[in-house]
Parts: structure tokens; C-alpha cells; sequence
């Protein structure tokens, strides 16, 4: 992701100005769904689980924790986009879920024939 999506500068001025980012490993979904950092982590984990796709996904959530949309980034990064299109893909997508996710962008899956199902 930083050598792609994220060595652009508009898409990391768009991720600050109009989303909480964070990093959270599969491992520490247990702990955290326990309530180990408090309820409202609990309560997030949870929701990014139910959502997530393995091994690396990347998801969009309203303040409220209803899911928006996801792009399952090993997917997208295995693509055979050439990076500036990857870019530009990407910072469509994070804008469509501005919108509720209503970016008219057909799925990689759906373009790609060697797509395996998740």
C-alpha cells in the first residue's frame, strides 16, 4: 500500500481530512472483541470481523460502525492495473464511500478471469 495507493498525495489528504484510519492485526481481534481496550473497541473489532477478508482487507465504516464498503487490498494489489491506475481506482473508492459506496467502479473481481472467490 505505501508504494502504491499511499505514496500518493491526494489520497493520503483525502484519508486525513475525512476518515479515521487505523491499523488492526487479525490476532488482536480476540482480545479486542473481549473487551480489552473497553466497549466501544469490542464493539468496532467486532464489526471489522464480521466484514473482513483475509489476509489484508481494507474497510469503510460510518461513525455509527455500519459498513459501508471493503477492497480486499491482496486482491487489489495482485491486479494487473498499472499502478497509476491503482491510484486512481483506489482514491474513486474512497470517495464513493463518501457517497455510501455508490461509485458505478466495477469490482476487480468481476474484471479480473483468474479471480479466485473469497
Amino acid at each position: 500500500m505505501r508504494a502504491g495507493p499511499l505514496s500518493s498525495p491526494k489520497i493520503v489528504k483525502l484519508l486525513n481530512a475525512q476518515y479515521v484510519n487505523l491499523w488492526v492485526l487479525l490476532r488482536e481481534f480476540p482480545e479486542l472483541q473481549a473487551g480489552a481496550k473497553g466497549a466501544a473497541a469490542a464493539a468496532l473489532a467486532t464489526k471489522l470481523q464480521e466484514h473482513f477478508v483475509y489476509p489484508v482487507d481494507t474497510l469503510i465504516l460510518t461513525p455509527g460502525l455500519e459498513f459501508i464498503q471493503h477492497l480486499p487490498m491482496n486482491e487489489f494489489i495482485r491486479s494487473n492495473l498499472p499502478s497509476r491506475e491503482r491510484r486512481s481506482r483506489y482514491f474513486t473508492w474512497l470517495k464513493s464511500s463518501l457517497n455510501n459506496g455508490e461509485s458505478g467502479l466495477t469490482p476487480l473481481r468481476a474484471q479480473r478471469r483468474d479471480a479466485h472467490p473469497i
